[in-house]
């Protein structure tokens, strides 16, 4: 209803200057007529303008034809532990300490006049209470909520590649947390939101639905490591082929790891991740989340070790 009023206030304000418009265009004043003309004209092209792109910015928000998944978590103790390795990168958007419980963001991802848009609680006192687990799979893997209503900023086109195994896990965890009774409020984007999403400024989450498994290799291999190295994103800040990031976009540009991780024995690059150390001594970026895979096992890092080690070097 808020969408509809805000839309209707659009087209009447477009309408009054295009009737102003009109108006002044009739005025016997040279210079009159042609101030008028201007300023409206402006105006109402403007207005018209942002009204179109917020009803295209709503309608693809609105209902997507994402199927529900028909998975279920298990929610077996190994299945939830696994789930707590994983779900430590969730912490940063999802975290008011940046670690567990995911009791909700604090940081609003469409602020000044585009709207609300805060990451929500997940443990069992938010709103996942009221969700299956096949809807909870369906927003983290294809960005769409229990309503079929396009998720934004959620990274689902990284986690559009979690395996059936490592997304019911990730469930079972979320289930498993202690209920924090925290609301993030409702979120939602005004006109200029929409028009920002209907311009493709500000992309919805939502990705192509999954009808098949997904499954992985297992252990330390380099294959496996592709794997995770796809899932957290690095791809994000280091660039597509991992040479280090470009100066554009949001992400901030990570050094280049197909000639820097070489460098390093296994037991370094695992001691890095622990600890936000490399093995010079040096502190790693601020902007690198490496606390957010701290709580891989050790054969999860070793095989991004393996895949990145095995790279080749491409120097720029």
């Amino acid at each position: 209803m808020g969408h509809t009023l805000s839309l209707l206030i659009m087209l009447v304000c477009t309408a009054v200057c295009a009737g102003l418009l009109w108006r002044t265009s009739r005025i016997q004043n040279a210079v009159w007529k042609w101030l008028g003309v201007i300023s409206f004209g402006v105006l109402t092209v403007a207005l018209a303008l942002v009204t179109g792109l917020a009803f295209a910015g709503y309608s693809r928000l609105s209902g997507q034809p994402n199927a529900v998944s028909p998975l279920q978590a298990a929610a077996s103790p190994e299945q939830v532990a696994r789930g707590q390795s994983l779900v430590h990168m969730c912490t940063r958007c999802h975290s008011t300490t940046h670690d567990l419980p995911l009791d909700g963001g604090t940081v609003n991802f469409a602020p000044f006049l585009s709207g609300t848009l805060y990451p929500p609680n997940l443990t069992p006192g938010g709103p996942l209470k009221g969700w299956t687990d096949g809807e909870i799979i369906r927003a983290i893997r294809e960005g769409v909520a229990q309503d079929g209503r396009a998720l934004l900023v959620m990274p689902s086109g990284n986690f559009h590649q979690l395996s059936d195994a490592d997304v019911e896990a990730i469930v079972a965890y979320l289930r498993s947390q202690p209920a924090v009774d925290r609301s993030t409020g409702a979120n939602d984007l005004n006109v200029l939101g929409a028009a920002l999403v209907g311009a493709g400024l500000f992309r919805p989450s939502v990705q192509a639905p999954i009808s098949a498994p997904v499954v992985v290799p297992a252990g330390a291999s380099p294959e496996y490591g592709q794997y995770l190295v796809d899932v957290i994103g690095c791809r994000n800040c280091h660039g597509s082929d991992l040479a280090g990031g470009q100066p554009s976009g949001p992400n901030p540009d990570g050094p280049n790891l197909t000639t820097r991780v070489p460098q390093w024995s296994e037991a370094d690059f695992i001691k890095t991740i622990r600890t936000g150390v490399d093995p010079t001594g040096y502190p790693l970026n601020s902007l690198m989340p490496w606390k957010d895979f701290s709580g891989f096992a050790d054969d999860d890092l070793k095989a991004i070790y393996a895949y990145l080690h095995g790279l080749s070097p491409i120097k720029r």
